[in-house]
């Protein structure tokens, strides 16, 4: 399969790993190396020959997104920054000779094949996503043993590099928030990997690693996965409430951080705040207030297929845009389809066509949708097509059994 007719997605990164075994067996537990000896794997991402070059390509308007690093040696971003503010090539180029690692960071922000992983992933498991791009010198390490506040998967594009895995050392999670990610002396003797272009690598978060760069240049992604906690989730929960209920929005008293007898008071104004996620309201508007952030983070193509909208009937097929993550809310006089940074208003009516539309995975003809008459049908397809919601399919896309 050529890498054109490939769709990045969390299944096709973990081939032949099944994504359910992945989450039941290894999320969050350990480690996993996913070795396949096909270098050429992800190069549907950036292709592994040009990606060097391919990568400061797309950054070169953006300096701010670069890192120069070799251990604990931070270049200032002033080094590489030319008068026009764009990125110093040059400099660039003779730091990375001198040992230093090329860190980009938020690459699906400039990629758009990397941007189209980072949002299956985002739509498959409710989690934000981010990816950063590391290019290593031979026989080099840009970072000592550290650890991520987050899971990681880690995708080896050219060359190869020996990771440092420190099993028993790994961080509690009330430690994770800390600023300071490098681990101090005194770590185990470590369990190494060697990662070939097109391997992965899933790291949980906590676990203490290093890497290095063998005999050639490396290029890797690493796949930030970051998951909400309950910290989290409790903090949008009682936010959504603050909008409702005056617990949430008690002034605290005057002197509260001086006076003993105030401070002493401040207990019970605590638990009665608290008490409020007791609310069945509150387990709604937390789940809200966080798939809210996952639409927002959602894309659609960059240019509206209006073309594709005319001449649409009720045979004309169609899918939704992949990836992209969607949700249906109730109105006070209808229905919204809510998506990137778009939404979509309708009538009651079209609530069982909107809902059918943002849960559907495979492609449908628009006369498919439900409880619609029509001209209501080609309508709303039109709507959904010109702003990118909808992608216009060849009919034989269809089961017709």
């Amino acid at each position: 399969m050529g890498s054109a007719t490939i769709e990045p997605s969390l299944a096709w990164l973990l081939q032949p790993l099944p994504v359910e075994t992945f989450l039941n067996e290894i999320w969050a537990e350990t480690h996993h190396h996913v070795r396949r000896q096909c270098p050429g794997y992800f190069d549907c991402l950036v292709p592994g020959p040009s990606a060097v070059d391919d990568l400061l390509a797309s950054f070169r308007p953006e300096p701010s997104q670069v890192r120069l690093i070799r251990q604990h040696d931070k270049k200032s971003p002033e080094n590489y920054r030319l008068a026009d503010g764009s990125l110093d090539l040059v400099n660039v180029r003779s730091d990375f000779a001198d040992g230093y690692t090329i860190v980009l960071d938020d690459v699906e922000q400039y990629v758009r094949p990397i941007a189209s992983l980072a949002h299956a992933i985002e739509a498959e498991l409710n989690f934000a996503t981010k990816v950063n791009a590391y290019i290593t010198p031979p026989e080099s390490q840009g970072f000592v043993a550290h650890y991520d506040g987050h899971d990681v998967l880690i995708l080896q594009i050219q060359g190869s590099k020996i990771w440092h895995l420190y099993e028993g050392a790994d961080v509690p999670p009330h430690q994770l928030r800390r600023e300071e990610k490098w681990v101090a002396a005194g770590l185990p003797l470590p369990t190494d990997l060697r990662l070939e272009a097109g391997d992965a690598l899933y790291l949980p978060r906590g676990q203490v690693h290093a890497a290095e760069a063998t005999s050639e240049v490396s290029v890797h992604l690493t796949v930030g996965i970051h998951a909400p906690t309950a910290l989290t989730y409790v903090v949008a929960a009682l936010n959504s409430l603050s909008f409702s209920d005056d617990r949430l929005n008690a002034r605290l008293p005057p002197r509260h951080l001086d006076d003993a007898d105030t401070r002493a008071a401040l207990g019970d104004l605590l638990r009665d705040a608290v008490r409020a996620v007791e609310d069945p309201r509150a387990i709604a508007g937390g789940l809200d207030a966080l798939a809210d952030i996952l639409v927002r983070r959602g894309q659609c193509p960059p240019v509206g297929q209006v073309s594709n909208a005319i001449a649409i009937d009720g045979q004309t097929v169609v899918r939704k845009y992949q990836p992209l993550y969607s949700r249906v809310t109730a109105t006070n006089d209808g229905v919204t389809l809510h998506f990137a940074q778009l939404s979509i208003n309708a009538g009651s009516d079209h609530t069982a066509a909107m809902l059918f539309i943002s849960k559907s995975t495979e492609p449908f003809r628009v006369c498919d949708l439900p409880e619609l008459i029509s001209a209501q049908q080609t309508e709303l397809a039109r709507t959904l097509i010109v702003s990118g919601f909808l992608v216009r399919c060849p009919t034989p896309d269809v089961d017709d059994g």
